[in-house]
């Protein structure tokens, strides 16, 4: 073996060897930015959780449909069984898009009354749980992000190898499936 193929060689391992190590870096980048994420959905789903009974006090106090409001208290024990019990991303988000259809239901119906325009005792908590909305919308974004960057680099055929090698496996989106829809309508029908 010459110099010059030696040469070749230790650049050759040396490449691989930087290769790999990006690859492990960007895996631990891409998990931890998945978990990192995760947690702060958990944290706003909590915190919605926990605005909701506040705002359905102040709904009934403004005399809203009863049955908005019934919808919207099951819809919230539905998404707090669902967490509680670790059903699965997929479950859960059905079970939050369900509760977040439930409390626009009664956004709507309070707008179309007209009689809570001027009640702050409804408008702050309403006003509280529009603002957690939309940071539950983006958090899931930054969450189903991640985890498609993740899953893109478990996927690809070179870093797959380190992947597997390292235990790192795709995680579940934070989506609603047609399966979850159609458990969600059997047992609505079901009650």
């Amino acid at each position: 073996m010459t110099v010059f193929s030696g040469v070749v060689v230790l650049v050759l391992v040396l490449v691989v060897v930087g290769y790999g190590l990006r690859v492990v870096r960007r895996l631990a980048r891409y998990r931890g930015l998945a978990e990192q994420s995760a947690r702060l959905v958990d944290i706003e789903l909590e915190r919605r959780y926990d605005q909701l009974q506040p705002f359905l006090t102040a709904a009934e106090s403004a005399d809203l449909s009863g049955d908005l409001l019934r919808q919207l208290a099951g819809a919230r024990s539905w998404s707090k069984a669902v967490r509680d019990r670790g059903l699965g991303l997929q479950a859960q988000a059905a079970a939050e898009n369900a509760l977040s259809a439930a409390f626009h239901a009664v956004l709507d119906d309070a707008e179309a009354r007209r009689s809570v325009v001027g009640n702050w005792a409804f408008q702050g908590p309403a006003g509280d749980l529009t603002v957690t909305e939309k940071r539950i919308a983006g958090a899931v974004r930054v969450y189903n992000d991640t985890a498609y960057q993740l899953s893109e680099a478990v996927g690809s055929l070179p870093s797959s190898l380190i992947a597997k090698a390292r235990s790192v496996t795709a995680p579940e989106p934070f989506v609603e499936t047609k399966e979850s829809l159609d458990e969600h309508r059997a047992a609505e029908v079901a009650a």
